[in-house]
């Protein structure tokens, strides 16, 4: 069976890796390990559960030049049966994310996953899918250099990479995947499409897919309020506004600046600050604190305890868990907002608009950032846009998705492998148009 995956965005988070496929959303944590035999113990039980919840039961085989050949298992299934022991991306010191196998094998799994999850429905009797794909992805602003670029796509673009998706025993199919064109922009730049627009093409209000019934108009309301907007203000406030992004994962705090939909280069930034460097620092006090209850943790584990306070069922030692992170967190947002104090300085407060704040980081750091975030937005002239939660961690993958989806991509593709392409009206002049 041949599939051409069109549209792909994906997010290599320190901590969670988010992709978007052609139209669903996926998240998982950014986590690999290597696996020595398949964990599937029959055909039966095992392919219809694995079927039933294909990303929560990733183990492929894979044959490629980016990668060493062997068995991974992937995400959620490597943290559940490999606990701390699983490959994850180094936040610490400069190694870039593009000399990391971390991206390419969860890229390569998460793609055969899709593949094989629409490939089912098509043919529940499928073996072999020939998979094309168009994918954009990003890197931090300091790893984002001619050099990482060329590795990066050289890795996902030369060959055909070989995935054999295991759902049972001896049930597999094989995916054969190419990547027909790879474009990787700068980490905290693919937001300044998510905040102003839905996948549809129109301003955006709550979530970027404007079909899921939940949706309520609250991406932007306590902005609003603070600034004393219109209570219907939507992505349009956006439109044309320098904003200074501070995009914080757990391993980097990126800070570029947009005039409209523009990057400005020149005042492109990024620090290696971040919840990952706190959470590394805060295991031994939390061993330390409940050693009844630990007896070791991984950064993604130390991550979901205090991702907890905002589920419906807190983890047990969460309040030890935040004691131990609290001091080291405070460190870390010290080093932020000097870095961010640096740039407001550099660029000018005159020429900022808006400081906006987003990224996985930005809601387990809240409590020690927002409070001096907004004294210096405040004292600069500045307005603080920070992102709620429920959308804060997804902007970058969101992002991604629109802009593998618009003409600036297809013109880029062209340039590339020498197709003319025809300019048309993005869907943000339509939505301009229509709103006037």
């Amino acid at each position: 069976m041949k599939l051409h995956f069109t549209d792909a965005g994906l997010d290599f988070g320190n901590s969670e890796l988010d992709a978007i496929i052609e139209g669903k959303l996926i998240r998982q944590p950014n986590v690999f390990a290597v696996a020595g035999q398949n964990p599937w113990a029959d055909d039966d039980l095992d392919v219809k559960k694995n079927l039933k919840n294909i990303y929560d039961n990733i183990a492929v085989s894979i044959i490629s030049g980016a990668v060493r050949t062997n068995l991974y298992v992937v995400g959620r299934y490597a943290l559940k049966t490999f606990g701390e022991n699983v490959t994850s991306l180094y936040v610490k010191g400069n190694r870039s994310k593009a000399d990391q196998d971390v991206p390419y094998v969860n890229t390569l799994a998460i793609m055969a996953a899709r593949a094989v999850e629409k490939a089912i429905e098509l043919d529940p009797d499928v073996q072999d899918i020939d998979l094309t794909i168009d994918m954009s992805a990003a890197l931090p602003v300091k790893q984002h250099t001619p050099a990482n670029i060329e590795i990066m796509k050289k890795k996902f673009m030369d060959g055909t990479h070989t995935v054999s998706f295991h759902l049972g025993l001896t049930k597999k199919i094989d995916v054969k995947i190419s990547f027909e064109y790879v474009h990787l922009l700068q980490e905290g730049t693919p937001p300044v499409f998510a905040l102003q627009m839905d996948s549809e093409g129109n301003w955006r209000t709550g979530s970027y897919m404007p079909e899921d019934e939940n949706t309520k108009r609250d991406l932007f309301s306590e902005f609003a309020k603070e600034y004393n907007l219109p209570e219907e203000t939507d992505g349009s406030y956006l439109d044309g506004k320098n904003i200074l992004h501070l995009d914080l994962g757990d391993g980097t705090a990126d800070s570029p600046f947009t005039k409209g939909d523009a990057v400005d280069n020149d005042f492109c930034d990024g620090v290696n600050h971040g919840v990952g460097h706190a959470i590394s620092d805060s295991i031994n006090d939390l061993l330390s604190l409940a050693p009844h209850a630990f007896n070791s943790v991984s950064r993604q584990q130390y991550s979901d305890i205090l991702r907890s306070e905002f589920s419906d069922r807190p983890h047990k030692f969460l309040s030890e868990a935040k004691q131990a992170f609290r001091p080291h967190c405070e460190n870390q947002a010290n080093q932020i907002i000097k870095h961010i104090t640096d740039q407001i300085l550099k660029i000018g407060a005159n020429e900022i608009d808006i400081l906006t704040v987003y990224g996985g980081g930005s809601i387990l750091m809240k409590e020690q950032l927002y409070p001096k975030l907004k004294e210096l937005a405040d004292k600069s002239r500045i307005q603080l846009f920070y992102v709620p939660a429920q959308y804060a961690v997804t902007l970058n993958a969101e992002g991604l998705d629109y802009f593998v989806r618009s003409d600036i991509y297809k013109a880029l593709k062209a340039r590339a492998v020498g197709i003319p392409s025809t300019p048309q009206k993005s869907k943000k002049e339509i939505a301009s148009a229509q709103q006037r």
